[in-house]
């Protein structure tokens, strides 16, 4: 277990000197270097949160003689800016970081849930047209007009009132038309293969015997049932199509989330070069920095100074 002495230093008008030693070597921060610490801090965005970044400043000479500037320190990767390239295109914020395997799959993604959505929209828009040329070829108006007038005194179903028509064909070929045609009972007469009772259309037109189409004296018809099929297949094309959509902004979000998080955890990383680079006498040293109101019409600054064993 790692044991921590915690030295606050109060930065007054006047300053502070700070003394800490270790294995017999002594480190002596004064008011003047405390002042460039703070003035490089400011520099690079804001308080002073990434300790290791301060200690490998506060270590070199450069830096103790007042020479050191503010591109000698490692600027972390700014998680904003990483977000926002990650929402603009999926990956970017991963490369901008640095990780191109991240970028690489996240791109991937992306690429791959576009091209299918593209596809199996295409595919749908095929599937459909081929579904409204076999209604076009299959169903007539003509037949479902005729039924009507036969069973309800009216060949235009909008001055009917009766529970079973539920619906009132478009004037147009709407989507509406073709769904309506196909999915309700009411519409049933109108396919050219429609058999009730071993009859066909014809016979009951001759006959005058139609009867109202409610379960069980419902027509069938083959070419109702392949219809629906068709319909079913193009709109579930279009559904794959839209899970797609789904899933690039998804890969959209985790990635600007990702790149966000790893830019962010950049701010407590180590300077270049890892382990064993930079002085080792200052491995242990944490530094961070606060104001604090002590007095009503004064803000005093701390520097908080870590050491951990």
């Amino acid at each position: 277990m790692k044991n921590k002495i915690c030295v606050v230093v109060s930065i007054l008008s006047l300053g502070l000197l700070c003394g800490v030693s270790r294995a017999g070597a002594e480190i002596k921060l004064s008011e003047s270097q405390i002042d460039r610490h703070w003035r490089l801090a400011q520099l690079k965005s804001g308080p002073l949160y990434s300790s290791n970044y301060a200690v490998a400043a506060l270590a070199d000479t450069s830096f103790n003689e007042g020479k050191a500037t503010a591109d000698e320190l490692v600027r972390p990767k700014s998680p904003a800016k990483a977000f926002a390239l990650s929402m603009l295109i999926p990956g970017l914020g991963q490369y901008y970081n640095g990780s191109k395997l991240k970028a690489a799959a996240f791109l991937g993604i992306e690429a791959t849930a576009w091209f299918f959505e593209l596809k199996w929209h295409s595919d749908g828009n095929q599937l459909t047209g081929d579904f409204e040329a076999f209604q076009e070829a299959h169903w007539s108006e003509g037949h479902y007009s005729q039924y009507l007038q036969d069973v309800y005194g009216y060949s235009d179903d909008d001055s009917i009132n009766a529970t079973e028509i539920s619906h009132h064909l478009p004037d147009t070929r709407t989507q509406q038309y073709y769904e309506m045609t196909g999915k309700y009972d009411q519409f049933s007469w109108g396919w050219d293969d429609a058999t009730l009772n071993g009859h066909g259309f014809q016979y009951y037109a001759d006959t005058g015997a139609f009867v109202r189409a409610v379960y069980p004296d419902v027509p069938t018809s083959l070419n109702r049932n392949q219809y629906e099929t068709m319909r079913y297949n193009a709109n579930q094309k279009f559904s794959d199509a839209r899970k797609m959509i789904m899933l690039a902004l998804g890969n959209r979000l985790v990635s600007a989330f990702e790149a966000f998080i790893s830019a962010k955890r950049s701010h407590n990383a180590k300077p270049a070069g890892g382990e064993g680079t930079g002085n080792p006498e200052f491995s242990h040293w944490k530094f961070s920095g606060r104001v604090k109101s002590v007095h009503a019409r004064y803000d005093t600054p701390y520097l908080k100074v870590t050491y951990g064993f």
